[in-house]
């Protein structure tokens, strides 16, 4: 055993599909550069997180992996917590990459990862765990086990535009699995949708208008919000392709296809947010 291990994961955005992959439907998620680094050291006395990051949950988390003495944890993150781009299932897959690196032992990541997730999130999908372990795009659905598949990247580029507020998302899938059924054939919808973009994702004049729609269709089912629906508007009157709340909603951030940043970006912070460009990144 290492005297330290170390370990990097990604943030994610879903691209099309969110809530309903929860319920069998398929969604594509991409990898982003923003993300969570962990060290785990051997010494003595009971596992614990070092630093300014503290969470009971987290503090769990970590002991299921590592167990109840002998760890001292460090974890940083650059990703917004609570917004929909992965921040616990980063961290999720750091934590079991570092141990990974500390025994010298191989683990399967997506297995070793999800238990850490059902215990941020209840009821995952699984998606967020999946897309960070691989990397790059991913076609995910909720079958058993997981049916995944990697996409090419593509080369266009993104607007991120963070509402500053927290969305809980077992609380929004929770209200989600409250509505059905009777909103299942817009969960269908969405799981048609991710089908088309998979075919248009290289072009993204015929993949924005289907984000688009993807956003209304997550508005019907109530996890989208005045703010949301405001911002979406702005990135479409600025020049985005399409755009649409990434994630779970009820706040978290927005996601803008465009070639020409600049306008969305300043548009963004002519309403006081913050908002930067990304694009799909490879596993690191």
């Amino acid at each position: 055993m290492k005297p330290v291990g170390r370990a990097w994961a990604s943030g994610k955005l879903i691209l099309a599909g969110e809530h309903a992959v929860v319920h069998g439907q398929p969604a594509i998620a991409f990898a982003v550069d923003l993300g969570s680094t962990v060290e785990i050291t051997a010494r003595p006395g009971p596992t614990a997180i070092d630093g300014p990051i503290q969470d009971p949950k987290l503090t769990q988390a970590v002991r299921m992996v590592v167990g109840d003495h002998g760890y001292g944890v460090s974890i940083a993150s650059t990703l917004p917590i609570g917004r929909g781009m992965g921040s616990s299932a980063s961290l999720a897959v750091a934590i079991v990459r570092a141990w990974a690196d500390l025994t010298e032992q191989p683990l399967d990541t997506f297995d070793a990862a999800m238990p850490l997730e059902r215990l941020f999130h209840q009821n995952p999908s699984g998606v967020d765990v999946a897309v960070i372990t691989r990397g790059g795009v991913l076609r995910y659905q909720r079958t058993v086990p997981p049916t995944m598949s990697s996409l090419p990247c593509p080369s266009w580029t993104a607007v991120v535009i963070d509402t500053g507020k927290v969305g809980v998302t077992a609380d929004l899938v929770a209200g989600v699995t409250s509505r059905r059924p009777a909103i299942d054939p817009i969960l269908a919808r969405i799981g048609a949708l991710v089908d088309e973009a998979t075919t248009v994702l290289h072009d993204p004049a015929a993949l924005g208008p289907l984000l688009l729609e993807n956003h209304t269709l997550l508005a019907q089912i109530g996890v989208s919000t005045p703010q949301l629906d405001e911002l979406v508007g702005m990135a479409m009157a600025h020049g985005a392709y399409g755009a649409k709340l990434s994630g779970a909603g009820g706040g978290g951030v927005v996601l803008a296809l465009t070639d020409d940043p600049a306008p969305i970006v300043a548009g963004a912070e002519a309403f006081g947010l913050r908002a930067w460009i990304t694009r799909p990144v490879e596993a690191p």
